[in-house]
């Protein structure tokens, strides 16, 4: 257990010490499924956009499809899910989490750095 926790620690000493490089994300989107095809093309086009405009590169956005949550979410039970993988600066990504609270069209996102 200490080796395991140690090895982290290095890991990301060495990111801090790069600061204002880029990293990889990974992005699970899940969107309201009383949106129509065209509101959630928009809602993934918003996203993309904005993470461009801060800096970003977007690699690939795999959609899973509608399918059903484990628990209602806003009283939904089904959902549509996207995987976006991207390049960004650590220090954007409170932004887009907070433009991700903002949207109403997206129910639920988890956002993690890419191993």
């Amino acid at each position: 257990m200490v080796t395991k926790t140690t090895t982290k620690v290095s890991k990301s000493a060495g990111v801090a010490s790069s600061v204002g490089s880029q990293r990889n994300y990974e992005l699970m989107l899940v969107i309201n499924p009383r949106c129509t095809e065209e509101k959630l093309s928009a809602t993934m086009d918003a996203i993309t956009q904005f993470i461009t405009e801060l800096g970003g590169t977007v690699a690939e956005i795999k959609p899973l499809g509608k399918r059903k949550l484990a628990y209602p979410i806003e009283h939904c039970s089904e959902g549509y899910y996207q995987l976006v993988f991207f390049k960004l600066k650590s220090t954007a990504s409170p932004e887009l989490e907070n433009r991700m609270n903002i949207s109403e069209e997206i129910i639920r996102y988890l956002l993690k750095v890419a191993e």
